[in-house]
């Protein structure tokens, strides 16, 4: 963090209220000698917007730091907006948080020029609960069959929403239970496919090309370590520079800020690469060493709370306020 704060313009920090985040503005803090400038993105509406907020935790770091703290409120008025970010997204992506990193990223080039983020923990880490499975799995095997089997049967009629913590524990227990005897790939794949296969294809009025399987060669690279060390190197090598690092650095440079991720140094990658998995997770414990690491540093808060990711309330947008787009862009082709 030291060296990347290293700048001749103003610099400042993304902050989530995730550990990530906040341990990078905890480490700035400690290595200047003015206040550092926070930015942080929160939700306006119902539930779902309230659920997705994470203000009131960014609120209590910037606090503990004695931050400049700048908060924008983000409504679903931001239809008018996704011409322009798909633009320079320059192709198709999945992920909603190119909405938010570009509002943010606009947010804060008001003051600084350059803005570190806490991109990367995940990934090196273990933060994401999909890496879970394996531990799930072993438990659910100690079920006895009859049980197993009506568990199992049940998945399909759990909801797939995620605007609460139980309908998000439902979503993530439905998608579990449905891949649960699956080959590990597979799970895998289920875990990240927005579509199962044979839907995508449905949708498509050509056949989907089949010459280049990015996860699948990803997979047969990743073949030392166990599955949690085996799905980490796949995230690095698919869903880092693919999504998280393509979205931070296109809508970021979008507005010209640049974006540096000092979790991403070579030398922490090389470190964390050489973990055993229990150190990444410990039982259901995601990010085990790393929370360790900064306990000293972060309000006990920030360590325990669920993970939420940088994403929008996209479901009941596209039900609400952004359904005559959806609908418009459907009917016309």
């Amino acid at each position: 963090v030291a060296m990347q704060m290293v700048s001749d313009v103003p610099i400042g920090a993304f902050l989530s209220g995730g550990v990530d985040s906040s341990a990078v503005v905890g480490f700035m803090a400690r290595h200047t000698g003015h206040p550092v400038r926070t930015y942080a993105i929160g939700f306006e509406g119902g539930d779902a917007e309230a659920y997705y907020n994470e203000l009131p935790f960014a609120r209590q770091v910037a606090q503990r730091f004695g931050t400049e703290h700048h908060e924008i409120v983000v409504k679903p008025d931001v239809v008018g907006l996704l011409p322009k970010l798909l633009w320079h997204m320059d192709e198709p992506v999945a992920d909603t948080a190119f909405v938010t990193t570009y509002l943010v990223s606009e947010f804060a080039r008001r003051d600084v020029t350059v803005i570190l983020s806490g991109v990367g923990g995940d990934e090196l880490f273990g933060g994401y609960r999909r890496y879970l499975g394996s531990h799930y799995r072993a438990r659910l095997d100690r079920v006895p069959g009859p049980l197993r089997r009506a568990a199992m049967a049940l998945a399909d009629r759990l909801p797939a929403d995620r605007h609460s913590p139980i309908l998000d524990a439902m979503r993530l227990a439905r998608g579990f239970l449905a891949s649960a005897d699956m080959p590990f790939d597979e799970r895998y794949r289920s875990y990240m496919a927005v579509f199962p296969d044979d839907t995508a294809e449905s949708l498509l009025r050509e056949p989907a090309a089949r010459e280049f399987d990015a996860l699948g060669e990803a997979f047969r690279t990743a073949t030392s370590g166990d599955e949690i060390n085996r799905m980490l190197t796949v995230d690095a090598a698919t869903q880092l520079p693919d999504d998280l690092l393509l979205l931070t650095d296109r809508m970021s440079m979008a507005v010209s800020l640049e974006a540096r991720v000092p979790v991403l140094d070579h030398k922490i990658v090389e470190f964390a690469f050489r973990l055993p998995a229990h150190l990444r997770l410990h039982g259901r414990t995601t990010k085990y060493l790393l929370k360790k690491a900064v306990a000293p540093l972060l309000p006990p808060e920030i360590l325990t709370k669920k993970k939420q990711g940088f994403s929008i309330p996209i479901k009941t947008w596209l039900t609400g306020e952004l359904r005559p787009l959806m609908t418009d862009l459907l009917d016309a082709g």
